[in-house]
């Protein structure tokens, strides 16, 4: 049980109990105002100002939250597999992948060497859709969203 001592119990008194009487109150201010939270997005769907920002923080600190390694068939590099993704933040609920899937392309770009993923990470700053080419349990699928450019703001 926290204690308090009788003299840090008395200037939380003090302080809980306002300003002496000859000190005029302040006037209330008016409540800032809240922005209203966008909208929320259909399945399937991202907002190109969440994409950008993410883009801007760079590849370096994306593949810092998700965790791949690259996986090899017949000798060839085949894609990325999916180790972890960082499931517990509510950007990330909603995504169609999951650990084991395996990502070969990115918008029909091919990701094995680190200048073709950054061709590709550039690439989606301008892209209409975010297009995943995967496979999960040896199944070839195609995980696409579609990226929406919200309105200019109104005047």
């Amino acid at each position: 049980m926290l204690r308090l001592s009788p003299v840090l119990a008395c200037a939380a008194l003090v302080a809980a109990c306002g300003s002496s009487p000859n000190v005029p109150a302040a006037a209330p201010q008016p409540a800032a105002p809240v922005a209203a939270a966008p909208a929320p997005l259909p399945p399937g769907h991202l907002r190109r100002s969440d994409l950008l920002a993410t883009l801007s923080s760079g590849l370096g600190a994306f593949l810092a939250r998700v965790e791949v390694e690259p996986t090899v068939a017949g000798n060839k590099f085949h894609g990325w597999r999916v180790v972890s993704l960082p499931g517990d933040t509510p950007e990330w609920k909603s995504v169609e992948l999951a650990p084991g899937d395996v990502v070969t392309a990115v918008n029909g770009l091919p990701v094995e060497r680190p200048e073709q993923a950054l061709v590709a990470w550039q690439s989606l700053a301008l892209a209409p859709e975010l297009r995943l080419a995967c496979e999960r349990q040896g199944q070839p699928r195609e995980v696409t969203w579609k990226i929406d450019d919200e309105a200019a703001p109104k005047r």
